[in-house]
């Protein structure tokens, strides 16, 4: 296997040029240097034969094959001549990444339609396509008679075309059928589309091979546009390889389509990419070779073990998982070493000036903040800015950190900005801060969406003067139109919901500003090292003391009296309630309760209760006014969507009670049971859920047994997968890992993080390889921004 300086494996097709470029080079030296050669000829027309069995693009094997073409009747030097020619552009080092990198339609059977709709799944190179891996496989090897088909499941089944025709329906339109029988019995397949190609391939007495969903049509059974396969009259349908690969779906093109697609590209380009893992890590981990791995997971050898495919674990799937995430783990400290380099004014906040603001806080910190506090303010003190992200779990006290950062920038003429993902949570953080951070001479101002102009204006003028010096928002502290005189310290919250991208957005407001990214939702560490891996990281696990547990209990829809009886109990003990549902309104798609009709049922359930509903799609002040009047008490009951999942403090409220709770997170139910018992009395929150499968029980039976925000994350990353549990990966939330799982392959990422250290450790920017910087910033640039800095 060909290596890069360093120790990297390689490619296949570096092997073979290496093959052919060693004796060509060597023969056109000079005079006499071809005749030192022994068989000249015959060593290199073998290597490009062999280059050309390679999975390459078709006309690079084309000229491969007219090279070796050229060598039948010698090697003398006018040939020499023509073949270093012919093959100039080929054997070039960055050929491969040139190819890699063209325009999907370079394909052998993707037209301008289909490069459309693969552009609008963000599939546009070669490359593009390669890594287009798949979602899931189906193991067709499994031959169903068809007497046992069941309806609505997904069957494999083999037979012979007995009748079929085109039908017409009464409104005009037609469809073609074909039935199949197998001796056992006889099943109906019915086309919508593209009738004519079936019509052509399905005639009476065709062999066939047929997988899709069984469906019932009054009292036959029946499968629409299956996957069919014509078969040769003596073949055995166990004879043939049938793991199926299946991808996510793409708007306009047919699943074989795509598989088809797919397959083309593996056959044209597997054996140019490169593979950029250091040997003894691939020997480490017992991985295959990359163009190895790219056949059998999008083509799989009848003799892989389906249970292993599906949990991404051969040593193919493996092989792309470690590439992946080495790349990743490199970026990432590329990353954090540019930031590193970088200056900033330090926030030197006296030990005077400390004592006097940790004085005027209403209460002692705990020694997790204090630990914590002293690691941020050694941060500040540095010219480098800090990238810190703190991660705490509910109720461990981060918003007062973030205060006394913002003091420290005060102190040095310098402007905080807090910015956090929804407005309601940035009024919920103003309202927290204002009570804190007045009391240290910090002044701050609300700048959302809603502000209104003149708002807008006013609160500049503030800050141009230095009159305030936090201001706390939404993404409106994106926009070009708003300044921020002299940026010390960002703080985001809930970090997890922005990309890198939207963090540095921010950041470039001021020259280099400090960094806090804040979570409440604990993070577990795989993940952390991953997905935020270009910051240092800072944990909070220590509560308050007298904060007791909440007490949980899972409870069934069937248990409403018993509920009911609980919420009365604690309304008579002159205690709060917090109920919160799924939706805002009834949902025409998921049978589910929803909090503007949970509301109304709730007031003519209690009467002589004050309620309040409170949801995203309210006009501010409305909301404003309802939260106000819960937290001062006018309000019993607040009724809910997760608007309150984080930032609410009302010490009264008690008892917490959640609508269909198999619809959450884990970490999401356990950031809103942190809602209640926060002041001297115990809370209680009841999750009303019906789990319908054993991962579901077994996800909420987590929150009866564990308080632990971090037991509870890394139970749910286990269960759910990281994709799931940080939410969509097109919000940002999550690198656009392609096939790693950061809980199954948590050995494979250890080893690229190991892999990755060790290499930086020799060539810190990664010059003596130039290769694997620029698949690297291929891969992860525009995410972590390493365009810049590089």
């Amino acid at each position: 296997m060909a290596r890069e300086k360093g120790g990297l494996t390689m490619s296949r097709w570096r092997d073979a040029v290496a093959a052919i470029r060693g004796p060509l080079e060597f023969a056109r030296r000079g005079p006499g240097a071809a005749e030192r050669v022994r068989d000249l000829a015959g060593t290199l027309r073998g290597a490009l034969e062999r280059a050309a069995e390679l999975w390459i693009p078709p006309e690079l094997q084309k000229r491969l094959r007219d090279a070796a073409a050229r060598l039948e009747s010698g090697a003398d030097a006018e040939t020499l001549e023509q073949v270093a020619k012919l093959l100039a552009g080929v054997l070039a080092p960055d050929f491969p990444a040139r190819w890699l990198s063209e325009a999907v339609s370079r394909v052998p059977g993707v037209g301008p339609k289909t490069a459309q709709a693969l552009a609008r799944k963000e599939i546009s190179s070669v490359e593009d396509l390669l890594f287009f891996l798949p979602r899931a496989y189906e193991d067709r090897r499994e031959i169903t008679p068809i007497e046992r088909l069941e309806v609505g499941r997904s069957a494999s089944f083999a037979g012979t075309v007995t009748r079929s025709g085109i039908v017409p329906l009464r409104n005009g339109r037609r469809f073609f059928q074909a039935v199949v029988s197998d001796g056992t019995g006889a099943v109906q397949l019915k086309w919508f589309r593209g009738i004519q190609t079936f019509q052509d391939r399905l005639a009476p007495g065709t062999h066939v091979l047929v997988a899709g969903e069984v469906r019932r049509y009054r009292f036959a059974r029946e499968l629409h546009h299956p996957e069919v396969e014509v078969l040769a009259e003596a073949t055995e349908p166990a004879e043939l390889p049938r793991i199926v690969p299946t991808y996510s779906a793409v708007e306009g093109l047919p699943p074989r389509s795509a598989r088809r697609i797919v397959e083309n590209a593996v056959r044209a380009a597997a054996d140019l990419v490169d593979g950029w893992l250091p040997e003894p890590t691939v020997a480490e981990l017992a991985l295959a070779e990359i163009g190895d791995a790219l056949r059998e997971v999008h083509l799989p050898s009848v003799g892989l073990d389906p249970a292993s495919l599906r949990e991404r674990a051969t040593p193919y799937h493996l092989r792309l998982v470690a590439e992946e995430l080495f790349l990743l783990q490199l970026g990432l400290e590329l990353r954090r070493r540019d930031l590193r380099k970088r200056v900033t004014e330090p926030l030197v906040l006296s030990d005077a000036a400390e004592a006097k603001a940790r004085e005027s806080l209403p209460f002692v910190l705990t020694g997790d903040q204090q630990r914590v506090w002293k690691e941020i303010r050694a941060d500040l003190a540095r010219r480098a800015p800090m990238n810190r992200l703190l991660v705490g779990d509910v109720g461990t006290g981060k918003t007062v950190l973030a205060v006394l950062a913002a003091a420290a920038a005060r102190a040095v003429g310098r402007t905080a900005a807090l910015l956090a993902p929804t407005e309601i949570l940035a009024e919920q953080h103003f309202e927290s801060l204002r009570r804190l951070a007045l009391p240290l001479g910090v002044r701050g101002a609300l700048l959302t969406g809603a502000t209104p102009p003149r708002e807008r204006a006013e609160l500049a003028r503030w800050l141009e003067r230095g009159e305030v010096s936090l201001v706390v928002g939404t993404h409106a502290l994106f926009s070009e139109s708003v300044e921020l005189p002299r940026l010390g310290l960002v703080v985001i919250d809930e970090q997890h919901r922005f990309g890198v991208a939207q963090r540095r957005a921010l950041a470039r407001k001021g020259e280099n500003p400090h960094l806090l990214a804040m979570s409440a939702t604990p993070i577990p560490r795989s993940l952390a090292l991953t997905v935020f891996g270009d910051l240092d990281h800072s944990v909070l696990r220590e509560r308050p003391p007298g904060r007791a547990p909440v007490e949980t209990r899972i409870v069934s829809p069937t248990a409403g009296r018993a509920v009911m009886s609980q919420l009365h109990e604690t309304l008579r003990r002159g205690e709060q309630v917090f109920v919160v549902y799924p939706l805002v309104e009834e949902s025409e798609k998921a049978d589910l309760k929803d909090a503007t009709r949970g509301f109304e049922r709730l007031r003519k359930a209690l009467p002589g209760v004050t309620a309040a509903l409170v949801h995203g799609r309210m006009e501010r002040a409305e909301r404003a006014r309802a939260m106000a009047d819960f937290a001062a008490g006018r309000v019993r009951v607040l009724v809910a969507t997760t608007v309150i999942e984080v930032g609410v403090d009302v010490p009264n409220a008690t008892l917490l009670i959640v609508q269909h709770a198999e619809r959450f997170g884990l970490a999401q139910l356990h950031q809103l049971r942190g809602r209640v018992g926060r002041g001297g009395r115990p809370g209680r929150a009841l999750f009303i859920a019906d789990p319908t499968t054993p991962e579901s029980v077994e996800r909420l039976g987590m929150l009866e047994r564990s308080d632990s925000g971090f037991e509870i994350a890394e139970a749910d990353l286990r269960i759910r997968g990281a994709g799931e549990w940080l939410g969509t990966r097109q919000a940002g939330h999550l690198p656009e890992l392609r096939l790693a799982d950061l809980w199954r392959h948590g050995e494979v990422l250890s080893a690229a993080r190991t892999a990755a250290s060790q290499l930086l450790a020799r060539d810190p920017g990664l010059t003596g390889q130039p290769g694997l910087l620029d698949a690297v910033t291929r891969r992860w640039g525009g995410r972590l921004e390493l365009a810049a800095a590089s």
